[in-house]
């Protein structure tokens, strides 16, 4: 078994509006993190090549299925009262409303299931071991599918 791991950041503002926290600074107001996000792929076999995939091609699917589209961007849960109100006011905000709360957890859970989808279009041999996401130097959620 072979494995490759590659790592993007971006930044975004969050919100996690809803939910019982010890922090009213993350519950109550929106603030920001300089997220970095790693993806874990493995392979059985190397290609002809001896890749596992090519981080080209890697890099290429997380820029265009997470950067694009997190990157400088706020992240609210549909039920937040700022949603419309950003919507009505500030509509050229970059704003992504998701179902459920924004956590490092949600990302993790999310990122993964994006690009599992994106990378078997490009080969269907390749699999995600895992993907984290650090919000901060000391804090990471990482998810990943079957038993630790």
């Amino acid at each position: 078994m072979y494995q490759i791991e590659t790592t993007i950041s971006f930044e975004a503002a969050h919100r996690l509006y809803g939910i019982d926290t010890y922090s009213k600074e993350c519950s109550d107001s929106i603030h920001g993190h300089s997220y970095k996000v790693t993806v874990y792929l493995s392979r059985s076999e190397t290609t002809k090549s001896g890749m596992v995939i090519d981080f080209k091609y890697i890099k290429k699917i997380i820029k265009e299925t997470i950067e694009n589209k997190y990157d400088h961007s706020l992240i609210l849960r549909d039920i937040d009262p700022l949603v419309s109100a950003i919507q009505t006011l500030a509509p050229e905000q970059k704003l992504n409303v998701v179902s459920d709360s924004p956590t490092a957890e949600w990302m993790a859970w999310t990122f993964y299931y994006e690009l599992f989808h994106e990378i078997k279009k490009i080969d269907e041999w390749v699999d995600i071991v895992m993907v984290s996401v650090q919000e901060t130097e000391n804090n990471i959620a990482t998810y990943f599918e079957g038993e630790y």
